[in-house]
């Protein structure tokens, strides 16, 4: 009875993964954990393997060695057999359906067969090749149960488990890499509500990304500011701040090269909505060719995908034709202050006193003077204010002080010369000589 289960389980490994290679033979995809089973089923019951062959211990031994540290066999290939359905137009809805399609059936009946197969692998091991056997490689099997393809009660918990591994819902921020999307952690997410000043940059955001997440626009989000404004971190946050929403990371070079190739397995889940984020990017080299040609060009952008691009430098006006352009003012003393009086309400003041807040603007940019920072940015400042939230004194001190005879402002011309400076090394001098051009015009 075992055997059967595994000839069974061998054929619906084969079924499931396996592809028609280009001289017609069935080929399992280059997976080391699906290759080392279909080793194992085809070997297990094997009492004499011919002089030199791989035999079913070495096949599972292999299995134990090559498994993730830390990961579970059967949660590992639940996830690869959810895949697989989705290949097939099987959604997580699909799966909940009552009632299943044919195709949905046929899907599950399958994925219990090989189930069913690998928990009944270790009882048709041979005495002798059970001996071979690493206990490790034994116990990996231990996470699966018997499973009967004709029960209608266990494909209804089979059902229920695989929509438990659809890693889109499991986690939320993807690196995609080399055609893979890896679960991610990011460290610059942070509460909205955490954010100061940039009032119009904030609002924009929000609606835009709640846009998108109720479906009414995915048109790409386009950002530049100079470095340190808060383009990744806002980004992040706002992205992650609605619930219905995936961010996905992919490298830079995915604008130019595999464009459909990153897009592809995302329009195949048309349940989940996808934030594709593209970040320091240089539009000045950038080949936009692709770019142009998916979103706005001769095909159009999938409705579950936006893109979002983020850039220093500013994006050429054929790029800018295809989505919503969000620019960063400049940093500036006025700036500085509107940031440091929002930050000032999250300890619950409800009149942020003039003095207090020039007091502590005029404090940051005399820590710049001092080396303790190495920019003028929202950035810094965010990293200067974060010691109020923990240094009583320090809070205590600067209250005082704004009481007194002296309030010191903080220094526009040391604001201006720094961003001249950035802008230079950046942009270049003609970049600078028009700026200039420009501001005496508008003195005229």
């Amino acid at each position: 009875m075992a055997e059967e289960k595994v000839r069974r389980g061998a054929e619906a490994l084969e079924l499931l993964f396996a592809r028609p290679d280009a001289s017609g033979r069935m080929e399992l995809p280059a997976d080391p954990l699906l290759r080392r089973l279909a080793g194992a089923f085809s070997s297990a019951g094997v009492e004499t393997p011919a002089p030199g062959a791989a035999r079913a211990a070495d096949y599972l031994n292999a299995l134990h060695r090559e498994l993730p540290v830390g990961e579970n066999f059967a949660s590992l290939l639940m996830g690869r057999i959810f895949e697989t359905f989705i290949e097939h137009r099987v959604l997580p809805a699909d799966l909940a359906a009552e009632n299943w399609s044919a195709d949905t059936r046929f899907l599950l009946e399958t994925a219990a067969a090989l189930l069913d197969g690998a928990a009944a692998l270790p009882e048709t091991l041979p005495e002798a090749e059970r001996r071979r056997v690493l206990p490790a490689s034994l116990a990996l099997f231990a996470g699966f149960r018997p499973l009967d393809p004709g029960s209608k009660e266990a494909l209804d918990a089979l059902a229920a488990e695989l929509a438990e591994h659809d890693r889109f819902r499991t986690h939320r921020v993807f690196r995609a890499i080399g055609g893979k999307f890896i679960p991610s952690e990011v460290n610059s997410a942070k509460p909205v509500d955490r954010f100061y000043g940039y009032e119009g940059v904030r609002k924009a955001f929000a609606h835009h990304f709640r846009a998108f997440s109720r479906g009414r626009s995915n048109l790409p989000l386009l950002i530049n500011s100079l470095p340190g404004h808060g383009k990744t971190s806002l980004t992040v946050s706002y992205a992650l701040d609605q619930p219905e929403l995936v961010l996905v990371l992919p490298d830079p070079e995915a604008l130019e090269r595999g464009w459909s190739e990153l897009v592809a397995p995302l329009v195949a889940r048309p349940d989940h909505k996808f934030v594709l984020f593209f970040d320091d990017i240089d539009p000045r080299t950038t080949d936009w060719y692709n770019f142009r040609t998916h979103v706005g060009g001769a095909f159009s952008l999938p409705p579950n995908i936006m893109p979002v691009l983020a850039a220093n430098y500013e994006f050429p006006a054929n790029i800018l034709s295809r989505g919503r352009k969000v620019s960063f003012p400049v940093f500036d003393e006025i700036r500085c202050t509107e940031m440091v009086e929002d930050f000032l309400k999250t300890f619950g003041m409800k009149k942020i006193p003039k003095n207090l807040v020039s007091m502590i603007a005029a404090d940051y940019t005399e820590e710049f003077g001092q080396k303790l920072f190495t920019e003028l940015s929202p950035r810094s400042l965010i990293r200067y204010l974060s010691i109020y939230e923990h240094d009583r004194i320090k809070r205590k001190t600067m209250v005082e002080l704004s009481f007194g005879p002296m309030i010191t402002r903080p220094d526009a011309e040391l604001f201006h010369e720094f961003n001249i400076e950035l802008m230079r090394s950046l942009y270049g001098e003609e970049y600078i000589r028009r700026l200039l051009k420009a501001q005496l015009k508008e003195l005229e």
